[in-house]
């Protein structure tokens, strides 16, 4: 039986999605309006996402079944956009010759660099699928291992400070495991608030607003500029602080919310946005930068329009005719059968 949508989740991963996509058009856009408003927003824009994963973590029937579903929720969808990725950019390979553009690699050794390089053009926002799943795994891990609340915490912290050292001396290790480090707390923070009952209505719902904008400034004034995926990082205080203040003030805010079609329905398929958005708004920055347009606000905000409107269609498209391969029908099933 599918589980019901929780329309304010759908809401808050879309408003992360829509940030990771205006980020991903230009870093500079959220400057333009506040000199440290990317950063302020940089507490919660992918921390988020570590975060609602938490809410909903199961420990389902056992390693293997827990393991089966998220390869078929994480790493399934992981390999398939990677390789839709190469095939959109066969795409654009022969659109750049037709126009008489400066044609781009094409070589089949991109389909392995996701798996052994810490970026690679095509789908640079696929790392944090691969984070995803090994925090997942690391904390069943700590679920089986560990009884004691006092224990997953301490070992929470600890790891964290093991991955936060890892990054501030630049060492790096394979598949995104000493960024997964890092994002844990987050993660464990989700599962909490489902501990505490969270999820459920309260009557003090409604000073959520008044508590956002309360840490607000708070927020603005005191982040540091924070890159999870190359770990560049601020100070450890400001690192988990400052993000699960903003990150619980928003759920807090978001819960009272009615359901908005348009902002749940790119929140539910959020993972396709994820995996493609890169894919589209590349060739319309570059038409539009082709035809004259400089680099701003206006760029940006045709970009992203533009981008979240071809999102619509491809959105329907993959999940109707590759619902096994963007997680919205399970790729293995009991067992590891394939259907």
């Amino acid at each position: 039986m599918a589980r019901e949508r929780i329309a304010y989740i759908d809401f808050m991963k879309c408003m992360c999605i829509m940030l990771i996509v205006m980020y991903h058009i230009d870093h500079d856009f959220f400057d333009y309006f506040a000199p440290n408003l990317n950063n302020a927003l940089q507490a919660f824009r992918l921390p988020m996402y570590y975060f609602i994963s938490g809410i909903f973590f199961k420990l389902y029937n056992g390693f293997a079944d827990f393991t089966r579903r998220k390869v078929n929720n994480i790493l399934v969808p992981f390999v398939f956009f990677v390789a839709f990725a190469y095939c959109w950019r066969l795409l654009e390979y022969g659109f750049r010759l037709a126009v008489g553009a400066e044609p781009i690699d094409i070589s089949l050794s991109q389909l392995a660099e996701p798996f052994y390089l810490r970026y690679w053009p095509n789908t640079t926002p696929l790392w944090f699928l691969l984070s995803l799943f090994w925090v997942n795994v690391i904390f069943y891990a700590m679920q089986r291992w560990i009884r004691p609340l006092w224990g997953i915490l301490l070992t929470t912290v600890l790891l964290s400070v093991v991955g936060y050292l890892l990054g501030v001396s630049k060492v790096e290790l394979p598949l995104m495991l000493d960024t997964s480090l890092v994002a844990l707390p987050y993660f464990v923070l989700g599962w909490g608030m489902k501990r505490l009952g969270a999820l459920e209505p309260s009557r003090h719902d409604r000073w959520g607003v008044l508590v956002l904008l309360a840490v607000a400034m708070p927020i603005y004034w005191f982040s540091d500029f924070m890159n999870l995926h190359f770990q560049v990082l601020p100070a450890y205080w400001k690192l988990y602080l400052l993000p699960f203040i903003a990150m619980v003030a928003l759920f807090w805010a978001c819960k009272p919310l009615p359901r908005i079609p348009l902002f749940c329905h790119y929140g539910r398929y959020s993972l396709i946005i994820l995996g493609t958005h890169p894919l589209i708004l590349q060739p319309v920055r570059f038409l539009l930068l082709r035809q004259g347009m400089e680099s701003g606000v206006a760029l940006t905000l045709i970009v992203f329009v533009v981008t979240m409107l071809v999102e619509l269609p491809l959105i329907w498209l993959l999940r109707t005719w590759t619902p096994r391969f963007t997680a919205q029908e399970p790729f293995f099933l009991p067992g590891w059968k394939l259907r």
